[in-house]
């Protein structure tokens, strides 16, 4: 059985631990969302995959299986109200947090990279920043990764 449903459930709550008064979503986004949100197990995208696997067997074991998948993973920051100080909106200002819930997150994982022990090391692995100016002010998301290396039950 594979652990993928087990560690989003333990990155969902490692998210919920780093950033309690942030709205941290299981998948991906409601009509409703906050100024800033934190999204696990959502790619952005309707045609690309939350969670891409790779099942391989280690050595010449039959079982068990080494699990190898990423968790696509994403943070946004709004701010319909920033502006520096020439009245432009301020595009900074929500780069910072966006990145700063970033960290926070990441801390929280580098706290438990087992994630409770559901898998043999969860880390993050690569991501990609997208900023708008949109006409409700500007925005930054952080689309990232968390790798994880896991055996699946027999």
């Amino acid at each position: 059985m594979s652990t993928i449903p087990a560690a989003l459930a333990a990155l969902v709550a490692a998210a919920r631990r780093a950033w309690p008064d942030v709205q941290v979503l299981d998948g991906g986004p409601t009509i409703d969302i906050n100024a800033d949100v934190i999204s696990i197990g959502y790619s952005g995208s309707t045609t690309d995959a939350d969670v891409r696997s790779t099942l391989t067997r280690d050595q010449l074991d039959v079982q068990p299986d080494l699990e190898r998948y990423d968790v696509m993973c994403m943070v946004s920051a709004w701010r319909g109200d920033a502006y520096d100080a020439d009245g432009k909106p301020d595009a900074e200002t929500t780069r910072l947090r966006a990145f700063e819930l970033l960290a926070g997150f990441r801390r929280e994982l580098a706290r438990d990279p087992r994630l409770g022990g559901t898998v043999m090391m969860a880390h993050l692995s690569t991501l990609d920043m997208v900023a708008d100016q949109t006409p409700s002010g500007p925005v930054c998301t952080v689309r990232f990764v968390v790798h994880v290396d896991a055996f699946t039950d027999a």
